[in-house]
């Protein structure tokens, strides 16, 4: 079985999904579906996706938003003219699935919430994302990864790992995104599901500090019976010309680390089912470096793997994507935009017997209103025009 070797369409092919997201959660949400095959049509607003703006750009075109929307098209519509309204409402008839991650509310004063699309479309299945929830004293609160992981607990948890406590480290990934757009993906494929099965369409509702609450289940379960700080800490360790991290996690990895590392007393010189687990784990791991001190990192990581007990080096995310698995699994792959070709990470979603990559093309803004409008909505082309004078509909902009 060869996971490049694909011999059925993706396994979305023929669902069709309204992307109104941006930024990242929703508009990752969505390529992962369109990755999958589904056709993706993002309708932005005349000034586009604020991720269109964000660097690195040339020419014009940001990859940071070609590498979130690969695989779509895009309709550039204003959403406050009742005329742009009614086009996605008829887009609505001839879809399955809308996403969006607007502050609730924001969509039903466009007369777009799922009330709207229901009565349109009963089996549409309609996904909100956002920071808070639908409902609630905090629905109407903005946020962005960092506000979630601040409120969330994510900050603090992390903060309880590292040796200065005064205050969490600085960060800029943002997790509670790329994960909140994994688990609306989930729901929309359950939503799907069900589809197939009763009939009927259904709403979806997400809030990104669910999503951090779900990934700190040792921090809650440690604050529920008051058993703070008994985790024991993953730091990484120095070899000659880098750094590793190892997890012994079970006795039979702690084994083979201490054969693999010539120290075969250390599991019993450092115990790690007692009372003083803690500090023979940080004891076990300054033994550990100090052996590492003279060799290279790579000699460290092949003595140890090949000892049996999981082990990796600290690389940067362009290295990691270079080695051989990674060149093996084509997990990075080269996409356009228009101002030319560049690198991104491929999908994640490997199916062994339907297509599942990223696609090769990141639409521009507006790029596919006459494909859209007319083509599939049936609008004339004088009426697009007209539609176009009117600035209801942007004109396509053509590469910079």
């Amino acid at each position: 079985m060869s996971i490049q070797s694909h011999v059925t369409p993706g396994a979305l092919e023929g669902v069709r999904v309204i992307d109104f997201t941006g930024v990242i959660a929703g508009p990752y949400c969505a390529r992962l579906m369109a990755d999958l095959g589904a056709e993706v049509i993002k309708v932005e607003a005349p000034i586009g996706d604020l991720l269109r703006m964000t660097m690195p750009r040339r020419k014009g075109r940001s990859t940071y938003f070609g590498q979130l929307n690969a695989g779509k098209k895009s309709i550039c519509l204003d959403l406050k003219d009742p005329r742009a309204v009614e086009l996605v409402l008829t887009l609505a008839e001839k879809s399955d699935v809308a996403i969006q991650n607007f502050r609730p509310g924001v969509m039903r004063g466009f007369g777009l919430g799922y009330e709207h699309m229901k009565a349109r479309n009963p089996k549409i299945i309609y996904c909100n994302m956002s920071g808070f929830g639908q409902e609630g004293p905090a629905a109407d609160w903005a946020a962005f990864a960092p506000i979630i992981h601040a409120s969330a607990g994510l900050d603090m948890a992390m903060m309880t790992w590292q040796e200065d406590k005064t205050k969490p480290i600085n960060g800029s990934v943002p997790f509670a995104d790329y994960m909140t757009g994994v688990h609306g993906n989930a729901a929309i494929m359950a939503a799907l599901f069900r589809r197939e099965r009763i009939g009927k369409g259904e709403e979806i509702d997400i809030a990104m500090t669910e999503v951090i609450f779900n990934a700190l289940t040792n921090e809650l379960q440690e604050a529920n019976f008051n058993t703070a700080g008994a985790r024991l800490v993953y730091r990484a360790l120095k070899a000659k010309d880098g750094m590793f991290v190892v997890n012994p996690l079970s006795p039979n990895n702690y084994a083979d680390l201490s054969k693999s590392c010539g120290h075969p007393e250390w599991p019993s010189k450092y115990p790690l089912q007692v009372a003083e687990r803690l500090q023979n784990w940080i004891n076990l791991l300054n033994e550990v470096e100090e052996w590492a001190k003279d060799r290279t990192v790579d000699e460290v990581e092949s003595i140890i793997r090949e000892g049996g007990c999981p082990v990796g080096q600290l690389r940067r995310v362009e290295d990691a994507l270079r080695q051989p698995q990674s060149v093996l699994r084509k997990s990075a792959v080269e996409i356009e935009d228009g101002a030319g070709s560049f690198l991104v990470a491929n999908t994640p979603l490997r199916m062994c017997d339907s297509e599942s990559r990223i696609r090769e093309h990141v639409p521009f803004l507006g790029e596919n209103n006459t494909e859209i409008l007319s083509g599939l909505l049936g609008v004339s082309q004088d009426e697009l025009a007209k539609l176009v004078d009117e600035g209801v509909v942007q004109k396509e902009r053509a590469p910079a």
